[in-house]
């Protein structure tokens, strides 16, 4: 029997958990040529909803681009890509649809090239970035601008959808200028539905929320929580029963989700992990999940990372070390009260900006809770294995015993 629980990959639209409301809403905004800001930590399955949605617009006649902007150093790379790609949904004779291209991408005069072996186009521009006065941003705008030609050449039961991950990487590398060249390309757009995500949650809810930013009020935002608790815990208790094993009473499911802060890509690392256990042992008696269970699975996968972990660890300041242990502590909550500032022994600037720091290399996220921000940890398990870490390696006193 194969393991149920997958991570690590995207996963296809009958795996999700939940999420069904998220694929919906992406497939509306394609469909209806509009569009779709969607922002979630990573590890929260937001890959996995544009796959799913890419996939259910597959099954119709929607012609849908998408990429991840973390895959490509520079803008002209992502803009070939993009041409290349638009190629391949476009029906006829190679000679028509490079025409075709040409046609529609006309200020990049791009210069296609069809593989009969692997059944694919590539793309190369025409027109190079150091002959465009705006820079790279500029490339990317033109691009957009042929991508709507394209959709206005389509029947209109044919729509046209431009997904992109990680949609912070465009403005990073398209410059200060980027935001605004966009924006004033895609508002006039009218066939192509765009979904752009991103996990950058500080930056991207800055970008869309705050008035004089120009995406502020360019499309719907929608921000990404966890799974539902009931919808995750009856998922996993039906795996687990599925896969022919007890469930201890009181159910460890919820230590399962408590460990791993409900987050869904460490909440199935930790389920597999505990399946893998069970099964390794003798079907006879039957295998029992039980919290012990996952405590040691827990540990097993704090060593296995232990290297990571350690690297990270050992790559940060006293502070910052101190500041994690002070989120910890404080469950991510009154961070800069006196209390913490006396623990890391820094006033509460300094401390502050730690924090910043921190979040700035993904180790810790912001989380809206209660009308406020609470601090989590991008990798749930981090925290598990700094909770493990004995006083002589780190040195320092627990929180609540600094007076």
């Amino acid at each position: 029997m194969n393991n149920p629980f997958e991570f690590g990959r995207e996963l296809g639209t009958g795996e999700l958990v939940d999420r069904h409301s998220e694929v919906a809403e992406v497939v509306q905004t394609v469909d209806q040529g509009a569009k779709l800001f969607l922002i979630g930590p990573r590890r929260f399955g937001k890959t996995s909803i544009l796959k799913a949605a890419e996939d259910r617009l597959g099954q119709t006649r929607a012609v849908v681009l998408r990429f991840d902007a973390e895959s490509y150093p520079s803008l002209d790379l992502l803009v070939t890509n993009l041409i290349a790609d638009a190629a391949k949904h476009l029906k006829g004779p190679v000679e028509r649809v490079g025409e075709q291209m040409r046609s529609f991408f006309s200020r990049l005069r791009p210069e296609l090239t069809f593989n009969v072996t692997q059944d694919s186009w590539s793309a190369k521009l025409g027109l190079s970035v150091t002959s465009n006065p705006q820079g790279h941003a500029a490339l990317l705008v033109d691009a957009l601008n042929g991508l709507e030609t394209l959709a206005t050449a389509q029947p209109k039961n044919r729509p046209v959808g431009l997904i992109i991950d990680e949609f912070q990487k465009i403005i990073e590398m398209g410059g200060p200028q980027a935001e605004s060249q966009i924006r004033a390309a895609i508002q006039r757009h009218k066939r192509v539905g765009y979904v752009f995500a991103g996990s950058k949650t500080r930056m991207l809810t800055a970008m869309t929320m705050d008035v004089a930013r120009p995406f502020y009020r360019l499309g719907t935002v929608r921000f990404l929580g966890p799974v539902p608790t009931l919808d995750f815990e009856a998922f996993l208790t039906a795996k687990f029963q599925g896969s022919g094993f007890r469930i201890e009473s009181p159910t460890p499911i919820q230590k399962i989700l408590e460990l791993a802060e409900n987050v869904p890509y460490n909440v199935q690392m930790l389920a597999h992990a505990c399946w893998n256990k069970l099964r390794s042992r003798p079907a006879r008696p039957t295998p029992v999940l039980s919290s012990i269970v996952v405590r040691e699975s827990m540990n097993l996968l704090v060593r296995q990372y232990d290297p990571f972990y350690t690297q990270t660890w050992a790559g940060l300041t006293s502070i910052q070390q101190k500041a994690l242990i002070a989120v910890i502590e404080e469950d991510g909550l009154r961070l800069q009260s006196q209390k913490v500032a006396e623990f890391i022994g820094k006033g509460a600037s300094t401390v502050k900006r730690s924090l910043d720091l921190l979040t700035d290399k993904d180790i810790l996220r912001e989380q809206q809770f209660k009308g406020g921000v609470q601090l989590r940890f991008e990798d749930p398990f981090f925290s598990q294995w700094i909770r493990a870490l004995p006083a002589n390696v780190t040195g320092f006193f627990s929180i609540t015993q600094t007076k």
